[in-house]
């Protein structure tokens, strides 16, 4: 009785299974099921990347599929690259920073195909280390706190971008900094002479809290979550912002105890990540006047209703507390969390106020972007380089470099007038897409400006003279190409 039952089953299932595909083919079903997808299989892009001299190197890569999306890739430590790309059509542009060219390629990618490029040579422009310039990041994190990438992918993000030492600041956390010291061993570029150039990890950590947050530089300083968090009692306490103030202070401290560089993160961010307690500005010995996520603090796009950006209002509070006597060094970095984020290879052709973040933002977030460039004249290790930053020898930018001085006088120091009021600033300016403007600010206020053709000019190596008197301090700014933008820190001036 069972077999017959079990026979009867597979006999209907048989007639029900062949109604239905009838069915399929008669319009038996109103909503017929989508065929399975077909799974495409990725095709493999391999190469390497030198310097014109013919030393392999570690470079970026943005890939820019048919449809217009990119991402920022980077090869290994070595210059090599292995991409594992769907089929279709890519552009692919290779850049180390804006101190060397671009090159690009085109390839039409096969799945299961290896396609082998011929060397890519990117050409060396402008060599901002030989003059003592060292490129670098004050600000980064990994998926030790919120970020996306490992250690390593990180470092080699940074010596994609020509940069040569960047501090790992994760947020209230050192887990990460033992595998970040590891980091040292990656080169970052060999010269012409053939010196190998190698990357200085330096430790940091950002203290992050509910009323700002701040950077232990040179330190891996790390607090209670009390320290860093307000008891509900206390949020809702008539003495609130003393106690906030109490607390800031504490964590200043703490930094410089443990012999750390402390610094004031994005000031003028949103919510609790800014800072409004600039009474207790004294405690600190830098400012990020320039956080990458935010655009330039140029300035230069403005509109009738007074917009200011992030960055742009730092800056004016930075001349504000400097007309005051107080100097704290400026410092720019980039606050990275993913550095495979997209990078622009075409651009918008009109830039205006309501697009200009927009615009800043296409040019990709990425490591060096801005760079603070410290004036390093001997040993690179973490004590010169803490050193060159809490004294302000130093510029920040995202393209144009600005290797100035009058006589021997750098950023952050101070030049001796002899009784004549006008100086001549000594210029090397390089932007490799081209400079707009070069201006002059004294005490705030710009004096002086050079107009120059963005299409054309790339350097600009005149001497330039300036009226000062004694207490002034002159700060420079160049203005780039598209949202390419430098500034220094300031030089003063007594008698």
């Amino acid at each position: 009785m069972s077999k017959k039952i079990a026979l009867l089953a597979v006999a209907g299932a048989v007639a029900i299974l062949g109604a239905g595909v009838l069915g399929y083919f008669s319009y038996g079903w109103i909503n017929p099921p989508e065929p399975p997808p077909v799974t495409l299989s990725k095709g493999n892009v391999r190469g390497k990347v030198l310097t014109d001299s013919g030393s392999m190197t570690p470079a970026g890569i943005i890939v820019e599929d048919e449809e217009g999306n990119t991402q920022r890739l980077t090869t290994n430590a070595f210059g090599g690259y292995d991409l594992q790309l769907y089929p279709g059509k890519y552009r692919l542009t290779f850049t180390k920073g804006y101190e060397f060219d671009t090159v690009t390629k085109e390839v039409e990618v096969q799945q299961y195909k290896t396609y082998y490029l011929q060397d890519v040579r990117l050409m060396q422009l402008y060599d901002s280390y030989e003059q003592h310039w060292i490129a670098g990041d004050l600000h980064q994190h990994t998926y030790y706190s919120d970020g996306s990438d490992s250690i390593l992918s990180l470092a080699l993000g940074d010596v994609s971008v020509g940069l040569y030492y960047a501090f790992l600041s994760d947020h209230n956390s050192a887990r990460g900094l033992a595998e970040w010291y590891e980091t040292d061993t990656l080169k970052t570029l060999t010269a012409e002479d053939g010196e190998d150039r190698f990357f200085t990890p330096g430790e940091a950590v950002e203290i992050t809290t509910e009323f700002g947050h701040f950077q232990a530089l040179g330190v891996a300083t790390t607090l209670e979550k009390y320290d860093v968090e307000l008891y509900e009692s206390e949020r809702n306490s008539p003495d609130r912002d003393q106690i906030i103030m109490d607390r800031i202070t504490y964590i200043a401290n703490c930094i410089k105890r443990d012999g750390g560089v402390a610094q004031i993160n994005h000031p003028y961010s949103v919510s609790t990540m800014g800072f409004n307690y600039w009474e207790l500005a004294p405690l600190f010995d830098t400012v990020e006047i320039w956080n990458g996520v935010f655009n330039p603090g140029d300035g230069r796009y403005e509109n009738e209703t007074g917009y200011i950006s992030q960055n742009y209002e730092s800056k004016l509070k930075w001349y504000e507390l400097l007309n005051e006597g107080l100097y704290l060094a400026a410092t720019g970095g980039t606050d990275i969390h993913d550095t495979k984020g997209p990078g622009k290879t075409g651009g918008v052709t009109a830039i205006t106020p309501e697009n200009y973040q927009s615009y800043y933002d296409d040019g990709g977030i990425y490591p060096g972007m801005p760079t603070t460039y410290l004036y390093l004249d001997g040993a690179i290790d973490q004590e010169t380089i803490l050193e060159a930053i809490e004294g302000g020898h130093s510029f920040i930018s995202n393209g144009p470099v600005i290797n100035c001085k009058v006589g021997e006088t750098i950023y952050g120091q101070t030049h001796l007038l002899a009784g004549a009021s006008e100086v001549t600033f000594d210029m090397d300016v390089f932007c490799r897409d081209g400079i707009e403007s070069i201006a002059f600010v004294r005490n705030g206020e710009t004096v002086k400006s050079i107009e120059l053709d963005v299409g054309t000019d790339t350097v600009y190596t005149q001497p330039v003279t300036l009226e000062v008197s004694a207490g002034d301090w002159v700060v420079i700014e160049v203005f780039g190409t598209g949202a390419q933008y430098g500034i220094t820190n300031p030089i003063f001036f007594e008698v």
